[in-house]
């Protein structure tokens, strides 16, 4: 392990990971625990596995208060601010991959780079038509290309601004490996009634 990626100890398992793949907290100013998603933020972190459970128990039993050892004010709603952040952080990226040209927007267009073997990645809308998402899905299982059905339609064409936005693709791979990350963390952090939908290649 890196000097510059120590590893940390989750304060509600105990158990000790790699920072990158644990949520980090900080204390502001006023002592109110706040979600670090950029793990940048000054002052002393507390680590938690991303787990929804996990994050509930260190709200109910504040342990932020136990790993700052000092007073801690924790939001009445910070579990849902962690994933609708997580959540945004998704959707931004996706906008910026359609800004910087890496992503496609479009049925057909989708189509014509998932047959030139230039996706990374298939997004799709989570309430699209079966009709025209599942051909799409056997296309790119038979290119070994990632699908991630994402987000209502609607959702993706406000991120995308679009007005609609029912298949897309990221054709950056960087920035599709991302992208899957950011979902995959996110439906770790969802309520347990919502269920998984990433499958990748």
């Amino acid at each position: 392990m890196s000097k510059k990626d120590p590893q940390r100890k989750c304060a509600v398992t105990g158990k000790i990971a790699d920072r990158d793949e644990l949520l980090r907290f900080v204390l502001d100013p006023a002592g109110c625990v706040t979600f670090d998603m950029g793990k940048r933020l000054p002052g002393r972190g507390i680590w938690l596995i991303p787990e929804r459970d996990v994050l509930e128990t260190a709200v109910k039993k504040n342990a932020f208060a136990r790993s700052a050892k000092t007073e801690a004010q924790v939001p009445a709603d910070l579990v849902e601010r962690v994933e609708t952040k997580i959540r945004q952080s998704k959707l931004d990226r996706l906008g910026l991959a359609r800004r910087s040209g890496a992503l496609v927007v479009g049925t057909e267009k989708t189509k014509d780079k998932l047959k030139q073997g230039k996706l990374a990645l298939l997004v799709l809308a989570a309430d699209g038509s079966p009709q025209t998402l599942d051909p799409l899905v056997r296309l790119a299982g038979q290119m070994e290309t990632s699908v991630l059905h994402s987000e209502p339609a609607q959702t993706l064409a406000e991120a995308l601004g679009r007005a609609t936005a029912v298949c897309s693709g990221v054709t950056d791979r960087q920035m599709a490996a991302t992208i899957i990350a950011d979902h995959a963390l996110h439906q770790r952090m969802a309520p347990h009634t919502e269920p998984a939908a990433v499958a990748a290649s």
